[in-house]
């Protein structure tokens, strides 16, 4: 009888109806690029928030930076902790972006602070899609892996660890998808 024309109903594999899955899934989802700085100097004068990055951490970061780049990489977020060899590192790695970002000094990657701390910061900031860099601390950044996975990992001074959040940033929503170390970036 008289009604929609045929062929306009929407069906199975209508965008409408149909659920999102793999890439979909990962696109809607938050993925975040966990960074711990590079290898820095001993503290000098200035105490621990001043130290600089060694000579040897600016060339793993660089590499690691080189890597990133031949890969398109493109976070829409860099967020690093205030402590300047974090900045210093975040400054490494943002060049080589195929889509540079700002570098955003961000107090909730300070190392006392707390996984919670972090996520709660981030919602605030309205990172909940898409993707960021976030450059810290060791014991911090090891906890907020644990924290999103379930599974505690310690970060290496220049290691990056890619969670995948499919929901969002919440506790044990989360999965790691590739671990970077500096052996790998080709900086011994």
């Amino acid at each position: 009888g008289p009604g929609a024309p045929a062929g306009i109903a929407p069906d199975a594999t209508s965008p409408l109806t149909r659920r999102p899955r793999g890439r979909d899934l990962a696109r809607m989802g938050l993925t975040l690029d966990l960074l711990r700085h590079g290898h820095a100097s001993p503290a000098g004068s200035g105490g621990d928030r001043l130290r600089e990055l060694s000579t040897e951490g600016v060339e793993a970061i660089t590499a690691l930076a080189r890597l990133l780049a031949e890969e398109s990489w493109a976070p829409a977020r860099v967020l690093s902790s205030p402590y300047v060899r974090a900045l210093q590192t975040a400054h490494i790695v943002a060049r080589a972006a195929a889509a540079p970002a700002a570098v955003e000094p961000w107090p909730a990657l300070e190392p006392e602070r707390e996984p919670g701390q972090v996520l709660a910061a981030l919602a605030d900031l309205g990172v909940t899609s898409g993707h960021a860099l976030l450059v810290g601390h060791q014991p911090l950044l090891g906890l907020l892996v644990a924290h999103l996975t379930g599974t505690e990992r310690g970060l290496a001074a220049g290691t990056l660890v890619r969670v995948e959040c499919a929901a969002g940033a919440a506790r044990d929503g989360g999965r790691v998808v590739r671990v970077i170390t500096p052996e790998e970036h080709g900086a011994a």
